[in-house]
C-alpha cells in the first residue's frame, strides 16, 4: 500500500468522524450536556490504546491521534453551539440519539487505529508533514471553514516530531 493510500484512508475515516460531530453537537445541544466530556473521551482513548497494543501498533502514536480527532470533534460542537447561541433560529429542536452516534464513533475509531499502524513509517518520516499535507488537500475540498478548521486540529499530531 503506499503512503498515498495509507493516507488517502485516514483521511476518509477523519472525515467521517467529523462529519459525526454535528449529529453529536446536536444531542448535546438538545440535552443541555457539555461539549466536554472527560470519562467518555478517556474512554475512547483507552480502548484505542488497548486495540493498538493487540495489533501492535504505538500507543503513543495512537492517543496521539485520537485525542486530535477528539478535540476536533468538539472544534465543531462549539462552532455549532456558537452559531446556534447567536441565531437561535437555526438550533436544533430535536436530535438523534447519542448512543447510537457513539457507536458508529466507535466502528470508525476502531477502522483509524488500524489504518494507523499501517501508516506509523509515514508519520515517522522527514517528509510527513508534506504528505498530511497533500492529503488534507486532496480530501477535504468543499468542506465548510469550521470543519476545515477541525480537519487541520484532526492531523495536527500525526506527524512525529524529531526530538529537539
Amino acid at each position: 500500500m503506499s503512503q498515498h493510500d495509507r493516507l488517502s484512508a485516514i483521511s476518509a475515516l477523519v472525515l467521517r468522524r467529523l462529519l459525526l460531530a454535528d449529529p453529536v453537537a446536536e444531542s448535546k445541544w438538545v440535552s443541555g450536556r457539555p461539549i466536554s466530556d472527560p470519562a467518555r473521551e478517556q474512554a475512547v482513548v483507552d480502548a484505542a490504546v488497548a486495540r493498538a497494543t493487540q495489533r501492535g501498533i504505538d500507543p503513543a502514536f495512537v492517543t496521539r491521534v485520537v485525542r486530535a480527532q477528539i478535540d476536533a470533534s468538539k472544534v465543531v460542537q462549539r462552532g455549532l453551539f456558537v452559531r446556534w447561541t447567536q441565531d437561535p433560529e437555526t438550533a436544533p429542536s430535536t436530535a438523534p440519539d447519542l448512543a447510537t452516534i457513539r457507536q458508529q464513533l466507535n466502528a470508525i475509531d476502531d477502522a483509524l487505529v488500524d489504518s494507523l499502524g499501517d501508516a506509523e513509517e509515514v508519520a515517522a518520516s522527514p517528509r510527513c508533514s508534506h504528505a498530511v499535507d497533500a492529503a488534507r488537500s486532496q480530501s477535504y475540498a468543499g468542506i465548510d471553514a469550521l470543519h476545515r478548521k477541525a480537519v487541520h486540529t484532526a492531523w495536527n499530531t500525526f506527524c512525529v516530531t524529531p526530538a529537539g
